[in-house]
């Protein structure tokens, strides 16, 4: 793929449709993105509880997170302003201004 075909970011509706629409599992993938389930042993147990298999839910978290970590990278080095500026110019990317923030926030605090 030629770098002017290159593909940086995708909606999440656009990832929703590509995946088969937007499913349960899909769906749940994207409140754990938020951080609605928790994380670790608490996301595994409260999305068990509410009828999802962890396995699956996580494995779509992590591949909706693999386009994330060069944005969270590029957000940390300013690429895309700050404030009200940067969630203005991560929506227009096609990103999730909250889920960016929540990986950037991770990576920073580990």
């Amino acid at each position: 793929m030629s770098e002017e075909n290159k593909i940086e970011s995708v909606s999440d509706e656009a990832l929703a449709s590509v995946a088969g629409g937007y499913t349960p599992e899909l769906k749940a993938a994207f409140a754990c993105i938020r951080g609605e389930y928790g994380n670790g042993a608490e996301r595994r147990l409260a999305l068990a509880c509410a009828g999802y298999d962890p396995d699956v839910v996580q494995g779509l978290v992590n591949s909706l997170c693999a386009g994330y970590d060069k944005v969270a990278i590029d957000v940390m080095n300013g690429k895309y302003g700050n404030g009200s500026a940067r969630v203005a110019n991560l929506k227009k990317a096609g990103y999730d201004p909250n889920a960016v923030q929540t990986l950037v926030n991770h990576i920073m605090w580990q």
